[in-house]
């Protein structure tokens, strides 16, 4: 049998794992499945409730039963560092023995509480003093507490799992913006849009050079408002909320088409009103993060060309629309059928292609 890759996707609103068979030319989906989880077992990207975690972790392999129980994880907490920082070079070997000593001036918790890792954007020399040169290795530092990723790690052990490893969501987008199309030569910043948590990086060339994730927003935040502003079940908010969309989205049929299509206000259904001001604030976070990295960097690949978006808040009926106004940027939803081979047998829709994104990504760095 070909070997396979589990990518594992745990978020607020469920565990969702996809099982691939690596190919030359584009991986095959082999298995897929998920399960919610309810609200508070992970929030903003923490464990909350461990036990429950488990439970959801042992019947998501249960209904999905995939060849492997061999997985990476990925996780997106705003509390993870990332930083560009310059280091002095050494040769790699010497360098990832020495970073922890070098870095540990930068880092919010004891190095000794810090699971560490970094890209190497470039190597390159720097004035120094006496006219010297230095040479440095420009890096992007990735420091995590040991707590949060134990977390994670634990509730996976004991429903039998074993990590194989354990990825940043936004890295495992850049593979997976790789892995299912993108240019190579133009800068662009991918959003993943969760439950409870906007993850959002900027890449040149498939070289991440900015990351934030942006906990509390998200898919959430938008059934919320619906949620008080009606005093609805949650299952009604996101409903209706899927339902109606933004202004000149909303799936009605003919007939309620033409009843409502003359609202003063403009408006396909009364709901839209929330939705679009939940989205806007939204949006608002996205384009404050885009312009903090423009602001900030100094780097020549700060003109980000367009904006990629997935996850399952990228579904939202006018929300990529909304988003590029914003941004001033085409914005573009990922299209993972174009480079995942899917069968029409495992029945997937819309929502669940989306959340193929990371899974992918996470195996695309593990092959």
């Amino acid at each position: 049998m070909p070997r396979t890759l589990v990518g594992l996707d745990i978020g607020s609103s469920g565990v969702r794992a996809a099982e691939f068979t690596p190919g030359r030319r584009r991986p095959t989906l082999r298995r897929y499945a998920q399960v919610p989880l309810a609200p508070g077992v992970v929030r903003a990207g923490a464990v909350m409730d461990g036990e429950a975690l488990t439970e959801a972790l042992r019947a998501l392999w249960s209904r999905g039963k995939f060849g492997t129980k061999s997985v990476t994880l990925g996780i997106a907490n705003a509390g993870v560092l990332v930083r560009q920082l310059d280091l002095d070079w050494m040769p790699p070997a010497d360098f990832r023995k020495a970073l922890r000593y070098q870095v540990q001036d930068v880092l919010p918790m004891s190095v000794d509480e810090a699971n560490l890792d970094f890209h190497l954007l470039e190597e390159l020399d720097l004035p120094g003093e006496n006219g010297q040169s230095r040479r440095v290795s420009r890096i992007l530092l990735v420091a995590a507490s040991r707590t949060m990723v134990d977390g994670f790690l634990d509730a996976a052990q004991r429903a039998g799992l074993r990590a194989r490893g354990v990825d940043l969501l936004p890295f495992a987008l850049v593979r997976a913006r790789a892995r299912l199309g993108g240019d190579p030569t133009e800068a662009e910043a991918i959003v993943d849009v969760g439950s409870d948590v906007v993850s959002l990086v900027v890449h040149a060339g498939g070289t991440p050079r900015y990351v934030r994730m942006i906990p509390g927003v998200g898919g959430d935040s938008i059934t919320a408002a619906v949620q008080q502003r009606y005093d609805w079940s949650w299952e009604d908010a996101e409903r209706t909320k899927k339902y109606v969309g933004l202004p000149g989205h909303a799936h009605l049929d003919p007939l309620q088409q033409s009843v409502v299509g003359h609202r003063a206000d403009g408006l396909d259904h009364a709901a839209q009103q929330v939705v679009a001001a939940a989205a806007a604030a939204l949006t608002d976070e996205i384009a404050t993060t885009l312009d903090y990295y423009r602001d900030s960097t100094t780097e020549s690949a700060d003109g980000v060309t367009r904006l990629v978006l997935t996850g399952a808040g990228a579904l939202l009926g006018g929300f990529a629309e909304l988003l590029a106004g914003r941004v001033g940027v085409p914005v573009e939803v990922l299209d993972v059928q174009a480079r995942i081979k899917v069968p029409a047998r495992i029945g997937l829709d819309a929502s669940d292609l989306q959340a193929l994104t990371v899974p992918a990504g996470l195996c695309a760095g593990a092959a």
